[in-house]
């Protein structure tokens, strides 16, 4: 009759032990929560979900441990407070640690983008920090020259991410683009003549018509010189 019995308290406790561990990384995360949003000053865990637009009951159950959270609400929240998200989702890092990515082209005449490959000098490839509290995989170009002013002045660095998309759902949005013939350019996309084709725009130069374009990532965010 024992024997019957022992596969139950196995699983049992095998339960237990995951309950034990989910609620201690969970209490974990609560605590970094609670710590940025005091950072943050607001003192108010109540009144921080109100100013940013959050659900109260959720964002409570999260600083108080109740429940976790994943990569995308670690992010929101990384950004309200002005903390790494890394350090916020699993305690790496610290809070006000910030991400280093390489320069990955320089932004030229025609808003042309020229790969480090090509442009970097004695110094090795140029490093830069990421956005506070961002998280994620980015890829990060910087001007060169003034040809692209007033839109963009020299050494302005640019953030998109790495994954991009399909160029028709970035329309009238500023983008770094693959053309099918291998270019990337730094552009505004908009519809072409035809279906499958656009017009790339941008200061300072002439438009270009009914491009060809396999990939494009908007810029999510700039930092000036």
């Amino acid at each position: 009759m024992a024997l019957d019995y022992t596969p139950c308290i196995t699983v049992q406790c095998g339960m237990h032990s995951n309950f034990m561990h989910t609620a201690f990384m969970n209490g974990e995360q609560a605590q970094r929560l609670k710590l940025a949003r005091q950072r943050a000053g607001y003192a108010d865990a109540t009144a921080a979900a109100r100013r940013f637009g959050w659900t109260i009951p959720t964002y409570l159950a999260h600083e108080n441990g109740s429940r976790g959270f994943g990569v995308e609400r670690a992010q929101v929240y990384a950004g309200a407070f002005k903390v790494n998200a890394s350090w916020l989702l699993t305690g790496e890092g610290s809070p006000a640690s910030t991400v280093k990515v390489p320069v990955s082209g320089y932004v030229g005449a025609g808003a042309v983008i020229y790969p480090v490959d090509e442009s970097s000098g004695p110094g090795g490839i140029e490093e830069v920090d990421l956005p506070p509290g961002v998280y994620g995989d980015y890829a990060v170009f910087k001007l060169r020259g003034d040809s692209n002013y007033p839109a963009y002045r020299n050494n302005e660095i640019i953030f998109v991410k790495k994954e991009g998309g399909p160029p028709h759902e970035y329309l009238n949005r500023e983008c770094v683009i693959r053309t099918e013939d291998g270019r990337r350019l730094l552009k505004t996309l908009t519809p072409g003549s035809k279906k499958g084709h656009f017009t790339l725009i941008s200061f300072n130069a002439p438009p270009m018509l009914d491009e060809r374009v396999e990939w494009a990532s908007p810029v999510e965010w700039t930092r000036k010189p």
